[in-house]
């Protein structure tokens, strides 16, 4: 009774201040919380101590950091006097033992591969963790008026085994990406989950067996892969419940779906920079993101290597936290395209994404690999019985059309019959990816 009291009272409070900061009050409270940041890390941190210049500091003052230089300058990034190596070997030997475990009886550590498949540590202390949770449960799209939400939470954990615990009110059974379509249905209705919480893919998956799922479902949450449109209507009418996208990684939660279905950046928690545009419109720009309250790991103009496109107009919800268009993927996930004069040009993984998924409701799932400026590898898992020659045919002449828009030649289209495969390391299924340089 008293988690879930203290659940619904934090989240009254994080919502209200989604809804009630403008963007005056907002950029005010940015700054507030970024010099206490600043401060501390630079007392606090070695690397910082010797990067950040004294007196009052600026943003512009921080050097950019990418995945590589973090864990490069882990130890010294640190402020809790953490070694790396140590906590990658407890972080494996967990992951191998299927254990959950805190370090040294504190910290919580994660090791995410992404979708890159490059490791990153990423340490919580109890404080942070117990804020993070908070947003969760507030930000997630878990209906607020669920008393007692159960929740099937789908993870990379390398483990096929299950746990299940309570925090905030709220039992969550935690499974492995790869858990066997059968023992997601049993542990759903064993436990009467009413909140599916996973990858597209695994909802996907679990999609084609939704009439086996013997009540009434709140809601479902997406995160870790892009949740196409097209999947988004499926698993709506699959499992007759609202669909919401996180947008996440172990740089935190990065954004949420408001009550209007619009992406929201969690902008009272993290801030975020728009750098490089990679498009000719200057509309799509990679995200660098600082975290404005996690201090044992500080994530301080991080380059996510993610690309996004802001959305300009106000959102119905009126909330002033700024939206999100699209999230395009990786910048590895753009294809480069030759053109006619011996040049090249880019398309983004958006556009080949649409380029399938509006060829036909029987695409299940897809992937397209790029191995060479002429060489597309185009693997898709289509409904029994779908018409494969015409669905190529239509997907095809999309991408021709696609890449004539970008200026571009389609190069040759291999479509195989390799069934779409998951990186090994992160389980994430990539859909779109350049080989070129790997």
């Amino acid at each position: 009774m008293i988690a879930t009291l203290a659940r619904q009272a934090v989240g009254r409070y994080l919502r209200w201040r989604f809804l009630h900061l403008d963007e005056d009050r907002l950029a005010a409270h940015q700054q507030r919380r970024l010099q206490r940041q600043l401060a501390y890390v630079r007392r606090h941190s070695p690397y910082y101590t010797e990067q950040l210049p004294p007196g009052r500091l600026r943003l512009e003052d921080v050097p950019t950091i990418d995945k590589a230089e973090m864990m490069r300058s882990f130890d010294r990034i640190c402020t809790a006097e953490l070694d790396r190596d140590e906590l990658v070997a407890f972080r494996i030997d967990q992951e191998r033992r299927g254990t959950t475990e805190l370090y040294r009886g504190r910290y919580a550590i994660g090791l995410s591969s992404g979708t890159s498949g490059n490791k990153v540590l990423t340490v919580l202390s109890p404080l942070e963790r117990a804020g993070y949770a908070a947003l969760l449960w507030a930000r997630s799209g878990i209906p607020h008026e669920l008393t007692h939400p159960r929740v099937l939470f789908c993870l990379r954990t390398n483990n096929p085994a299950f746990t299940a615990i309570t925090a905030f009110g709220v039992e969550l059974v935690y499974v492995d990406y790869l858990t066997p379509v059968e023992e997601l249905l049993r542990l759903i209705d064993e436990h009467r989950l009413d909140v599916l919480a996973g990858p597209p893919a695994v909802l996907a998956l679990l999609a084609e067996h939704a009439d086996r799922i013997g009540h009434p479902l709140a809601a479902v949450l997406s995160y870790a892969e892009e949740l196409d449109t097209n999947v988004k209507v499926r698993l709506a009418h699959a499992f007759a419940a609202p669909v919401v996208e996180l947008y996440q990684g172990a740089e935190g939660m990065l954004a949420f779906t408001c009550p209007a279905g619009t992406l929201h950046l969690n902008e009272d928690v993290i801030l975020v920079e728009l750098g490089e545009a990679v498009d000719d419109d200057g509309a799509i720009r990679r995200a660098i993101v600082t975290d404005l309250y996690r201090r044992t790991q500080p994530f301080l103009r991080y380059e996510l290597g993610d690309l996004i496109e802001l959305d300009p107009a106000p959102c119905a919800c009126g909330s002033a936290f700024r939206r999100l268009k699209r999230v395009h993927g990786r910048s590895d996930a753009v294809l480069v395209l030759p053109t006619a004069d011996g040049g090249s040009v880019r398309l983004m993984p958006d556009h080949v994404r649409r380029s399938i998924n509006q060829a036909s409701d029987d695409v299940l799932e897809y992937q397209v690999l790029q191995w060479s400026l002429d060489d597309l590898e185009l693997r898709l898992k289509l409904r029994e019985g779908a018409d494969r020659r015409a669905i190529e045919g239509t997907v095809t002449e999309n991408l021709r059309r696609r890449a004539d828009q970008a200026g571009g030649r389609l190069p040759a289209l291999r479509f195989t019959d390799t069934l779409p495969q998951r990186h090994p390391t992160s389980h994430k299924l990539v859909r779109v990816q350049n080989r070129i340089e790997s």
